[in-house]
């Protein structure tokens, strides 16, 4: 607790900008959940969607049971393939065995079922996502040939038809919500989060989105300035720096830069090392921060779905922008079946870096957080970006509320940030309004779409392909 009021009283003082995120609905309809449960000793109901995942569905498990040990909670599991779900609660159960926790934990296949009463949801979702995946990339190869480096599930003309179709997924949930949990929080780990996490909260439901590759600044800058790759979860550097990343999801800038304790600014040995031509393997963010001042981040295989392509754009288009291979899915499978039949001790390898339930032991087990990035929506947390678009800060969860802090970018990069958050609006409006035109325009927006005339009959192409999925727009 002494660490988390420093925290608390470090960022007041650096920034004077703490501010709670829909101050009156959030903080209200928390404490009003947080009483039903104290006063009523109802079960906590936590609805997982989507977790027959095996990246996901493990990590979800073993924060709430291992890590937070959130007892007499009810973890409601779901996936549409029954086999996949009934392991992950076989698993859970097995987990809560040996770490003696008492945790309820029931298996379904229709969303329906859980989400009556329930207090969250997280969604990790990709409906048919590698089969849709690969029709869309057909389509782009016969339509526009030297788009092919960009297919993924941001950028460019498969950014846009992944984001119609996975909005038009996460729209059915929030009005599930609204019917069954109006109270609920939705806590989004699907792709693309932003677009996904705007749609849902245009239908009035509270959300809140995770990604953590802004994490990825920690093993970029080690390169830069000491020459040499540093793994995941990047710890050296993690206990050593205190980094600040701010802007939008899978875009965000490095905009402070300190070493721990001493407090001393290590941005310009930063930028002296990029002057001096050192190299983390991303050229294009280098690039951009040696005329800006400011690192982007994540990765350049990340960014170049904002960015208009260049020489050193990175230009593969054969790996599908989902975890792991087939094989590797057999073999985390065996193992969490060992694991389930209690013939195997369960260890978590290569978990998930997203942490929705370290925000769920916030709001309602009175166990604060700090988190190095949160999307929500921007209320002014970043005043130079659009309102009503989710943006990503670093933030503190209590008890009573979300509070990102309040960052004004550097000016010299707010004008790639304002272009990526009006394709991010536009994407989202054309779905709430169903509308082809809209569609278009976001072609249009397009940087990385350089052919506009060509992506305009791709994308339609992609609209009647996927009219299964999006039939209002045929």
């Amino acid at each position: 607790m002494d660490r988390y009021i420093e925290t608390i009283r470090s960022c007041m003082v650096s920034c004077a900008s703490i501010q709670p995120v829909g101050r009156s609905r959030t903080v209200f309809a928390r404490v009003r959940g947080i009483e039903r449960y104290s006063s009523l000793m109802a079960r906590l109901k936590i609805a997982v969607i989507g977790v027959g995942s095996f990246v996901f569905g493990p990590s979800i498990l073993y924060q709430a049971i291992v890590e937070h040990r959130l007892r007499d909670v009810e973890l409601a599991l779901v996936d549409v393939d029954a086999e996949m779900v009934a392991l992950m609660a076989d698993v859970g159960r097995q987990m809560a065995r040996q770490a003696d926790v008492q945790v309820h934990i029931s298996a379904h296949t229709s969303r329906q079922e859980v989400l009556e009463g329930a207090d969250f949801v997280i969604c990790s979702v990709a409906r048919q996502g590698f089969k849709r995946y690969e029709m869309d990339r057909a389509i782009i190869r016969q339509y526009t040939p030297g788009h092919v480096h960009l297919i993924t599930e941001f950028g460019g003309i498969a950014g846009i038809s992944n984001s119609l179709r996975q909005i038009a997924m996460i729209l059915e949930l929030a009005d599930d919500m609204q019917r069954y949990c109006p109270g609920a929080w939705l806590l989004d780990i699907a792709n693309p989060m932003p677009r996904v996490c705007q749609a849902a909260s245009a239908r009035g439901i509270q959300t809140l989105g995770f990604c953590s590759v802004s994490l990825q600044v920690y093993g970029m800058a080690w390169q830069l300035l000491y020459g040499e790759a540093l793994p995941y979860p990047f710890m050296a550097a993690r206990e050593r720096w205190d980094m600040t990343t701010a802007g939008l999801n899978h875009f965000v800038w490095l905009v402070d830069f300190k070493e721990k304790g001493t407090d001393i600014d290590l941005m310009p040995r930063l930028r002296q090392a990029l002057a001096d031509g050192h190299t983390s393997g991303n050229p294009v963010s280098e690039a951009l921060a040696r005329e800006t001042g400011y690192l982007l981040v994540p990765v350049d295989d990340h960014t170049r779905d904002f960015l208009h392509p260049s020489p050193s754009t990175p230009t593969d288009d054969e790996v599908p922008p989902f975890h792991g291979t087939s094989d590797e899915r057999q073999q985390r499978i065996a193992q969490l079946r060992r694991v389930a039949q209690g013939t195997e001790n369960f260890e978590l390898h290569n978990p998930s870096w997203e942490r929705p339930i370290d925000v769920i032991a916030a709001l309602a087990f009175n166990e604060p957080t700090t988190l190095h990035s949160l999307d929500i929506m921007n209320e002014g947390q970043i005043p130079n970006l659009p309102r009503n678009v989710f943006v990503e800060t670093p933030c503190i969860v209590t008890s009573e509320r979300v509070m990102p802090q309040t960052i004004t970018l550097p000016e010299a990069v707010v004008p790639l940030c304002q272009r990526t958050a009006q394709v991010t609006d536009t994407i989202v409006q054309s779905a709430l309004q169903q509308s082809r035109s809209l569609v278009h325009r976001a072609i249009e927006l397009d940087p990385t779409v350089l052919d506009k005339a060509a992506g305009i009959r791709a994308i339609d192409a992609c609209l009647d392909a996927h009219s299964d999925m999006l039939p209002h727009y045929s």
